[in-house]
């Protein structure tokens, strides 16, 4: 342990790889549950790390980067990679390997890799490296002793780590900790934890929530580019795109924050006259998404004579 004042100056110049989604010397699961693409967000961004491009444009120190995949075999990660409209040079290294592999035969290869100029390892997955003992995943203590070994591998190598895990089919749960399966000592002990939030595992937009102790969470909407199958932002339309009275609605509601009513109500309130209500409301309809990135929700319930609206505005939830 090293002692430090509160004027100790800390050198923060390299504390990223990519700016703030991974932290240099530090732990980071990738979490989802199977067949919900924790293998191709690896290879996008260990691929971007490695060729130093922006990652959903955050800023990406180019690093050495070893995947190390004992969920498939090589040949089918390299057709992956190669269906990526991302460059992939030969000095990213790949391990194949479809069993378990010792914690120690692991180390070897973290330590060989290191000397060579390697430091970010993505393991795929994390759950086949055995130890010295059986431990126990729902154990506290045992997962803390299990994280230890890892951390120890960080300071004795100067490395970090990327690794996949499985969470829990429990929809109900929606805490990104507790989506983990096993002892919640393992979402406690590492650094940062990268969510992935689909519904069906053929979804192409969807949500990385990404929590994190070392800077500020968020939540990075996405999408897969069908053409690339690349992740790219799934950015707010511009404003002149869109339908002229959901163009009137995107620009009255940062300052009316919510209005409630039916849609002749709603029609009043933002003094639109240039659709009837009636066909305002198919529109509103048509555009939820689009109102959605643009911080915009909108309920409705059905009421004895008219359906009621309730559209509430927050910027916290505009998409840029």
């Amino acid at each position: 342990m090293k002692a430090y004042t509160i004027n100790t100056e800390f050198d923060s110049s390299d504390k990223y790889i990519v700016d703030n989604i991974i932290a240099r010397k530090s732990i980071t699961l990738i979490v989802a549950s199977p067949k919900k693409g924790k293998t191709a967000l690896g290879l996008n961004l260990g691929i971007c790390i490695n060729e130093g491009i922006d990652f959903l444009e955050n800023s990406v120190q180019k690093t050495k980067v070893v995947y190390y995949c004992n969920e498939l075999s090589g040949k089918l990660i390299q057709e992956r990679v190669r269906r990526l409209d991302i460059p992939c040079s030969n000095s990213m290294k790949f391990y194949e390997g479809t069993s378990y592999i010792d914690f120690n035969d692991f180390e070897e290869i973290v330590r060989a890799d290191t000397e060579l100029g390697y430091e970010v390892f993505i393991v795929d997955t994390f759950s086949k490296i055995k130890y010295d003992r059986k431990y126990n995943a729902n154990d506290y203590n045992d997962t803390y002793e299990v994280m230890a070994k890892y951390y120890e591998l960080v300071d004795k190598y100067d490395c970090t780590f990327i690794m996949m895990y499985h969470t829990k089919k429990d929809s109900s749960v929606k805490s990104v900790s507790e989506k983990v399966i096993g002892s919640q000592a393992l979402s406690g002990a590492v650094d940062t934890i990268i969510a992935i939030d689909k519904t069906t595992e053929f979804d192409t937009e969807f949500n990385l929530d990404v929590t994190s102790r070392l800077f500020e969470s968020k939540v990075y909407q996405v999408k897969l580019n069908s053409l690339k199958k690349i992740l790219e932002l799934n950015k707010v339309d511009p404003i002149e795109f869109l339908e002229p009275s959901i163009q009137k609605l995107v620009q009255v509601m940062p300052k009316l924050k919510e209005i409630e009513g039916t849609i002749v109500d709603i029609c009043s309130k933002i003094n639109l006259e240039i659709e009837s209500p009636q066909q305002f409301g198919k529109t509103l309809n048509r555009n939820k998404e689009i109102l959605r990135k643009n911080g915009i929700a909108i309920m409705m319930k059905r009421g004895k004579n008219n359906n009621l609206y309730q559209i509430k505005y927050s910027s916290e939830d505009v998409i840029y």
